[in-house]
């Protein structure tokens, strides 16, 4: 190993990445991809052009990384709230008003991932296949927690848990769409109070 390979190994990283990441889901979820410069990421995250490059490789890549950490996040904090034990209803209704709570702050930013869907999955196959992924593990979830339910007598036995997870799903996705569009947060807690009595 040459004297400048080892020094550049023994290197301390400038930054932390996972810092850089949650920082940068901020700037995307805020503006999107396009409209976010790579000259901007570097001034507004305090980092060098050259570290970023090294780090995680060029605006597409970089942009994937954060978009990953963005769904771990979510996947994580989805998992707690529904190993909540006790009926399902509640469990659900906490689920929509944390995400609310959310996609509506800071000005009503939406979800990364649903304005990633939006703005990028219909021309990058990259974003399509996180977004996939994401729709399959949150339905996955949520048939998990009403198939629970429904073995304990909290749902009815004639209910499809797999159908009622995939609509469960597409409404968080539609307030998704409409927090970032319209901001109506009031609105959108009684569209999910309606969608919840399907459990009913």
């Amino acid at each position: 190993m040459s004297v400048l390979v080892a020094i550049a190994m023994a290197r301390t990283k400038e930054f932390d990445e996972n810092e850089v990441l949650d920082r940068a889901i901020c700037l995307f979820r805020k503006r999107g991809f396009n409209a976010t410069s790579f000259g901007e990421l570097t001034s507004e995250l305090g980092v060098s052009r050259q570290s970023l490059y090294d780090t995680f490789g060029d605006k597409h890549a970089f942009f994937h990384a954060a978009l990953r950490r963005y769904r771990q996040k979510a996947i994580g904090h989805f998992r707690q709230v529904l190993a909540t034990p006790g009926p399902v209803r509640p469990v659900l209704q906490e689920l929509f008003d944390s995400h609310l709570s959310y996609i509506c702050s800071q000005g009503s930013l939406g979800c990364l991932m649903i304005n990633s869907m939006i703005e990028q999955a219909p021309h990058d196959g990259d974003t399509q296949a996180e977004a996939l992924a994401n729709a399959r593990e949150i339905e996955g979830l949520l048939a998990q927690r009403l198939a629970q339910a429904q073995r304990e007598g909290d749902l009815a036995a004639e209910k499809d848990p797999v159908a009622l997870a995939r609509y469960l799903f597409h409404i968080l996705l539609a307030v998704g769409v409409a927090a970032r569009g319209l901001g109506d947060r009031e609105g959108l807690r009684d569209t999910v109070r309606l969608a919840l009595r399907t459990l009913d």
